[in-house]
């Protein structure tokens, strides 16, 4: 998705206009923080979704060993967000792709503002939103925990908290270091590597998150 379509649909989600005065004849965009987390999980959907030629979103067949169950939109799959992955493709099927993809976007962000409000950067925010999506909230912490080299429990306590603060302070370090940990959580916990047949989508996603949370330093 290019950036021009990103930011028409950040837009649409959150309250980012307000009225010039009579003397004015434009509108300016106001600084909303929301509109920022909205747009860190609009490159989450960009990640996940599935498009037409068109470039709308779609309902996506999973391929057998997926585990994500039959079907999926935007990344939101029938196993896990089942009531969500219906309503979505419903959605769709009724001709309103547009709005399925905002209703998505929406619905992730919900689900991953825990972790990353622990946070105080908007770079590490971003990585623990997609972590989070992939792996769940306790999956996000035990990574985050791998990279901030403490006990590793899947709960946020003053341990973790104390180093994340301090880590915080060279985020350049922290996104190396939570892309490491990315790998090592995924062969520890998930039981995957270079001989899943995934493997090779998972680190390029990791990648990309990589580069994409820079851009918030």
């Amino acid at each position: 998705m290019n950036y021009s379509r990103r930011r028409l649909l950040i837009l649409a989600l959150s309250v980012p206009l307000v009225a010039c005065s009579s003397e004015q004849s434009q509108t300016v965009e106001v600084l909303d923080p929301n509109s920022v987390r909205l747009e860190m999980v609009q490159f989450i959907v960009d990640y996940e979704a599935r498009r037409g030629a068109d470039g709308k979103v779609i309902v996506y067949k999973l391929p057998r060993g997926d585990g994500g169950g039959r079907f999926e939109v935007a990344g939101i799959n029938e196993r896990y967000h089942r009531a969500e992955a219906v309503r979505l493709r419903r959605i769709i099927k009724a001709g309103d792709p547009d709005r399925a993809e905002r209703e998505a976007v929406k619905y992730i962000a919900g689900k991953t503002d825990f972790p990353a409000r622990v946070a105080k950067t908007n770079s590490i925010r971003f990585l623990l939103r997609d972590i989070a999506w992939n792996r769940g909230p306790t999956g996000a912490v035990r990574t985050l925990q791998i990279a901030l080299k403490v006990p590793v429990d899947g709960k946020i306590g003053p341990q973790t908290r104390g180093a994340l603060e301090a880590a915080e302070t060279n985020p350049m370090a922290l996104i190396s270091a939570i892309r490491s940990a990315r790998e090592t959580y995924e062969r520890r916990w998930a039981g995957r590597d270079e001989t899943n047949e995934f493997w090779d989508g998972l680190v390029n996603r990791w990648n990309k998150a990589s580069a994409q949370s820079k851009q918030y330093l």
